[in-house]
């Protein structure tokens, strides 16, 4: 469910059991899904993040503009902190190295090319490219991770992005173009320590 009626809104906003009940039950699963391939498929950790990321949202509910999007981006976007926390101490991760040496030549190479092109969904989908990917963002500066997320997470066209940001569409293409590189070097660098560009 993406859009919350006004009156609703302003029902979860008095803190109506209720309400509150129906928001959250629209809005975990999509949210749980979010997060669990960000913290490495770990169940008990995706929960805790879900519960914290519904609890930081209560907290903050005064800031969800309808006008900017939906509930459930604003949620997604409210975890994306909690998330990076999370791959921050977490004793669980995979460590690097581990998890690069499971990629394959072709998956290396889709990598090495990202500020050129996209990656294919093929890609996308598998576990250790998952892994890396979230990795890789929550080490990326907000306004790089951002804008990413937006435009392949979100699927925002350039004309909302650069609306939203209140700037223009060229403007957009020149961070995107930016983020990708980061995100290169930052896989690369995460990936391989010995990595200089």
């Amino acid at each position: 469910m993406g859009s919350v009626p006004a009156l609703k809104l302003q029902q979860i906003r008095d803190g109506d059991p209720e309400a509150l009940r129906r928001w959250f039950e629209d809005h975990v699963d999509g949210l749980y899904g979010f997060i669990y391939y960000r913290v490495g498929n770990d169940r008990q950790a995706a929960s805790d993040v879900t519960q914290a990321t519904f609890e930081r949202a209560l907290e903050q509910f005064d800031r969800y503009d309808p006008e900017r999007g939906t509930m459930a981006a604003w949620l997604r976007v409210t975890s994306r902190n909690l998330i990076r926390d999370h791959l921050k101490t977490s004793q669980r991760a995979v460590p690097l190295q581990e998890l690069w040496s499971r990629l394959d030549k072709v998956l290396e190479s889709h990598f090495s090319e990202i500020d050129d092109q996209e990656l294919p969904p093929e890609v996308l989908e598998r576990e250790e490219t998952r892994e890396l990917v979230s990795m890789t963002l929550a080490a990326l500066p907000d306004h790089y991770r951002e804008v990413l997320d937006a435009k392949y997470l979100d699927e925002q066209s350039l004309e909302t992005i650069a609306r939203d940001r209140d700037t223009t569409t060229d403007s957009i293409k020149a961070l995107l173009r930016r983020a990708r590189a980061a995100f290169k070097q930052t896989f690369q660098t995460l990936a391989d320590p010995e990595f200089t560009s």
